[in-house]
């Protein structure tokens, strides 16, 4: 048994794979680009309000109040998409992740992050792996649904995951919005296009038969993959029909299987179950989505993690850590007691 940490036992150990900052250059880079909002305290992002304001300090007090150990810091959509690989996209990504290592530095015992790409600027992309997982040493790369339309495991993106797949690196994969969505009344896309998107990008790695290209990219997808848990059979079973390249069902499972699933927003014992029972205990990491989901509901999903029926002790404690430290060899080093 590992022994007591400062910020709870082994049984309370909890990673956070899905949490987002939002340092004030970004929110003023949002606002130059034609973001709406009032260029002060409101910003609308795909329909969403972006929370308001944000502090490292005031973040780090959230978290611990809210039992979350360590947390992987990344930007939520859209990234720096927005500014489509132009003269200011890789300037900012740089910003963002020096801002990620000047915090970790700060706190190396409560922060990771996931470094950001200034995509679709392959070769500026690929500078900026080399410096996030060299020199800045982050646990992994962030990346979104799609870049304009072009999903990933498309080929136009072979360049940068052959480079992840070569280092064996984590990619943590963000929804954002899809080229076209429909109006619907009153309802931002975070709603239902996001997870949505992350079923497609996901549909869209398998029919391109992308993992059988990349098989060593460590891949975590959010809020348990969208609509994996009901509709991951069904990706499955058509890459089988001839007219979808006539592939055998059990590779194709066990594609999607060797993907890791967050747990961001998961609040029901059929969002938990489906995911469990497609994927298992062993490939889910805990998701808080924290601060766009706000503090006030955090101890609401936490309550639905904790009384779903179909989790054992083991399988908490491997989602809410033992899984992350598998993932992540970081985490080893910084909690050592940790078994």
């Amino acid at each position: 048994m590992a022994q007591q940490q400062q910020a709870g036992s082994i049984s309370s150990f909890k990673v956070d794979v899905h949490t987002h900052p939002i340092p004030d250059f970004y929110r003023e880079a949002l606002f130059a680009a034609g973001y709406p909002g009032d260029n002060v305290s409101a910003l609308y992002v795909d329909g969403f309000l972006t929370p308001y304001p944000f502090s490292i300090d005031s973040y780090l007090a959230a978290r611990r109040e809210h039992g979350y150990n360590f947390s992987i810091l990344s930007i939520t959509a859209p990234g720096v998409s927005f500014l489509k690989g132009n003269a200011l996209a890789a300037p900012l990504a740089r910003r963002i992740n020096d801002y990620f290592a000047e915090n970790i530095r700060a706190h190396p015992r409560e922060l990771g992050a996931f470094g950001i790409l200034p995509l679709p600027d392959i070769q500026a992309s690929l500078a900026e792996i080399a410096y996030c997982l060299d020199t800045l040493k982050l646990e992994g790369i962030g990346m979104y649904t799609n870049y304009a339309g072009v999903y990933l495991g498309d080929p136009d993106l072979d360049p940068i995951f052959a480079e992840l797949n070569r280092r064996k690196a984590t990619v943590f994969v963000h929804p954002t919005a899809p080229a076209v969505s429909p109006p619907l009344y009153n309802m931002s896309l975070p709603v239902i296009e996001y997870p949505f998107d992350t079923t497609r990008a996901i549909g869209n790695f398998l029919f391109r038969n992308a993992r059988t290209k990349f098989p060593d990219v460590n891949i975590i997808w959010s809020h348990a993959g969208g609509a994996m848990g009901s509709l991951g059979d069904r990706l499955a079973v058509q890459t089988t029909l001839p007219i979808h390249g006539g592939r055998n069902l059990n590779e194709s499972l066990a594609a999607l299987k060797s993907f890791y699933y967050d747990t961001a927003v998961q609040m029901s014992d059929a969002q938990f179950a489906g995911i469990k029972e497609f994927v298992g205990a062993d490939q889910i990491l805990t998701g808080s989505d924290y601060p766009y989901l706000p503090g006030s509901l955090v101890p609401a999903v936490q309550n639905a993690f904790n009384s779903y029926e179909g989790f054992d002790d083991a399988d908490r404690e491997k989602i809410g850590w033992g899984n992350a430290f598998k993932l992540f060899p970081g985490l080893r080093e910084k909690f050592p007691d940790m078994q």
